[in-house]
């Protein structure tokens, strides 16, 4: 009689696909159509079935990857928050920008997401505000990591162009700003178009008041023509 220790079965395959494979490309597109349907007519007026119609994934599925709207809207808020702190990271300043350009660098990586697609700015700012307790305990958390980043930027601002902040510019300025700056996402997101301010302007006025807030006086930067 065979004695030998039974083998492993493999993965089970449909139509030569991984069901793990199918369920992350399946996955994606509800993300992709959440996107989409969140950011434009909102998470309130989104049905499952649109979302499944969109995406082109059957509802059945749909209730496989996510047990509610809820939790498919605060996997797209991670991802689209990792996607923030992603370009972040990524952003070099060049080694001979003047305060003004590393902070307006600064400032540009951080809003980029939400500026080049507003539908991104619309799900973070707008749409997943309210809707249950673990995603406002996860916009809460998110919103002190970013107010520690931006501390964390405007302290290596200081450090590298020997400036001295005041006491008072501190995480609690950080926060004040974060706070802002979502205010001022919400306002530009809900004004048309054509009556905007451009967004290089916006950028520069929201770092100028950065700078103001963490004590860096007007001489130590100019961001618009003389």
């Amino acid at each position: 009689m065979d004695s030998s220790p039974a083998q492993p079965s493999s993965p089970r395959r449909w139509h030569g696909t991984l069901r793990s494979e199918r369920d992350s490309a399946r996955r994606t597109r509800l993300l992709d159509a959440a996107l989409e349907l969140y950011g434009t007519i909102g998470f309130r007026k989104t049905s499952v079935q649109a979302l499944c119609q969109e995406s082109g994934v059957s509802s059945r599925s749909f209730y496989e990857l996510f047990p509610t709207q809820e939790s498919l809207l605060e996997d797209l808020y991670i991802e689209l928050n990792e996607e923030i702190t992603t370009v972040l990271d990524e952003a070099q300043i060049p080694s001979d920008a003047t305060l003004a350009e590393a902070a307006r660098l600064i400032v540009g990586a951080a809003l980029s997401p939400m500026l080049d697609d507003e539908r991104k700015a619309r799900v973070l700012e707008v749409e997943a505000v309210g809707i249950c307790d673990s995603l406002e305990e996860r916009r809460h958390q998110t919103m002190r990591l970013l107010a520690a980043s931006v501390q964390g930027a405007f302290d290596e601002l200081d450090h590298a162009y020997g400036l001295t902040a005041p006491a008072a510019s501190n995480d609690l300025t950080s926060i004040v700003l974060v706070g802002g700056i979502t205010e001022t996402l919400v306002q530009r997101i809900h004004t048309p178009a054509d009556e905007r301010s451009s967004r290089d302007e916006f950028l520069t006025d929201i770092t100028e008041v950065a700078l103001r807030a963490h004590g860096i006086a007007d001489r130590h930067f100019r961001l618009r023509p003389a």
